[in-house]
């Protein structure tokens, strides 16, 4: 063989390496679509959350509805049986108990959600009922009742005798701790994203993303807490709640990632655009608010 042979040789060896090579790594992804997705919906929450009473409730009913439709699929892709009846009777009474007197009987509607969700499970085979109980129960708690305590936190001004205008502060509170953590993980972590999180649960999030969570979210707390309610709130206190959220919520958005990858599930869903499914957008939001609002009731707020 030519020396002219031999370097065709090569470079037809090279040419599926070069082909096989990973493309180079987009710095924002999906930025601009998760930016639109942001102008519409935000405003129209906050005009809702605003409102308050049962466009609240009804608002929390379409969110934990969607949540609950996705995790369900996550079970399927399971191989599980979903319990689709009880999961949705569950996302819409929930928030409607909370809502009514105060939440007197949202742990009695909890219960008999439960039980009913076991004893469906009577009536079917034997084999794989250990497994489909427990991804009933956690669905109820996850999907249903954790997304509740968006409701208990605006209706809090009448357990505490506040203003009803200061619900509405401590959902946006929530929120805006929250998603500018998920925000500041996401910028830090594309620009300065060196070591791996949880590599074997979500292989894209990073050490200098979660500080860079952290930061935004305390730095957030503090700047908002003496402007959304003075004289309730410290900048210190305010960035006490913005640590404690953030550390909520990045440990919701691993658990929603850990559930996807044990589904082979990239996003829950596409239903909002640059973001992935409502779990994908809400799961830090779930974990923060019952948080939030347990602290408000222990420091009697």
């Amino acid at each position: 063989m030519n020396s002219k042979d031999g370097n065709a040789a090569l470079v037809a060896r090279a040419e599926p390496r070069a082909a096989a090579a990973a493309p180079p790594r987009r710095r924002w992804p999906g930025l601009g679509a998760r930016l639109l997705a942001a102008a519409v919906f935000v405003p129209c929450f906050a005009i809702i959350a605003w409102r308050g009473g049962v466009f609240f409730v009804l608002l929390v009913n379409f969110v934990a509805l969607a949540a609950t439709f996705e995790f369900q699929r996550l079970l399927e892709a399971k191989g599980l049986r979903a319990q689709w009846g009880t999961a949705i009777a569950a996302a819409i009474v929930l928030p409607w108990l909370v809502f009514w007197r105060g939440g007197t009987y949202a742990d009695l509607g909890l219960l008999l959600l439960f039980v009913c969700s076991m004893a469906q499970e009577l009536g079917r085979p034997i084999a794989g009922a250990l497994l489909r109980v427990a991804g009933a129960s956690f669905g109820l708690l996850y999907v249903a009742w954790l997304p509740s305590f968006l409701v208990r936190l605006r209706e809090l001004p009448f357990v505490s005798g506040a203003p009803y205008a200061q619900g509405f502060t401590w959902v946006v509170f929530v929120f805006l701790v929250a998603w500018m953590s998920d925000a500041g993980a996401y910028a830090v972590g594309s620009v300065a994203g060196r070591h791996q999180l949880a590599p074997r649960i979500s292989p894209g999030k990073s050490v200098e993303g979660a500080i860079g969570g952290l930061v935004f979210a305390i730095v957030s707390g503090a700047v908002a807490a003496p402007l959304l309610m003075p004289g309730i709130l410290t900048p210190v206190t305010g960035g006490a709640f913005g640590l404690l959220g953030s550390v909520a919520g990045q440990i919701g958005d691993l658990v929603e990632s850990q559930l996807k990858r044990d589904a082979q599930v990239k996003d829950a869903s596409g239903a909002i655009p640059g973001h992935g499914g409502t779990l994908d957008r809400f799961d830090s939001v779930f974990f923060a608010a019952p948080l939030v609002y347990f602290v408000l009731r222990l420091a009697a707020v």
